[in-house]
């Protein structure tokens, strides 16, 4: 009888560390994940508040988001990230420009099996000036 507790006790200690480590790999992938989507979902935003504006206000709004980079950690504290906001065009008469916004998420050391370095590209077409007519129809 006394032996079998000393067996528990020893298939304990060598299952935990696996046990717990899984637990800890889910909820930081889970941290990571959420830090992901309000990242992406902040470029879309961006791109679209850009997109809407009118022509003077563009660069004003560009310029207040552009560059923009976080001193510390994303939530998770692995990546440092940073914003850049453009218009582009993908032809070469500049009839159909899209609002650009990349965000670009770094690291420098090397932590699980984590890439190093991957970016959020949001691409959006700029709306035409409205003229504040509406058709009713």
């Amino acid at each position: 009888m006394k032996r079998q507790r000393g067996q528990s006790a020893v298939e304990f200690a060598l299952m935990a560390p696996i046990v717990f480590g899984i637990i800890f790999a889910m909820i930081y992938g889970g941290i990571m994940f959420m830090d992901y989507l309000n990242y992406n979902n902040y470029a879309r935003t961006i791109a679209r508040e850009v997109s809407l504006a009118s022509a003077d206000k563009r660069s004003e709004i560009i310029q207040k988001y552009n560059g923009w980079q976080n001193e510390d950690y994303a939530r998770s504290g692995v990546y440092r990230v940073k914003i850049n906001v453009d218009i582009e065009s993908l032809d070469k008469n500049k009839e159909n420009e899209d609002v650009v916004v990349t965000i670009e998420f770094r690291r420098k050391e090397s932590f699980l099996v984590l890439p190093s370095e991957f970016d959020i590209v949001y691409r959006m077409s700029l709306e035409p000036p409205s003229t504040g007519e509406e058709n009713t129809t």
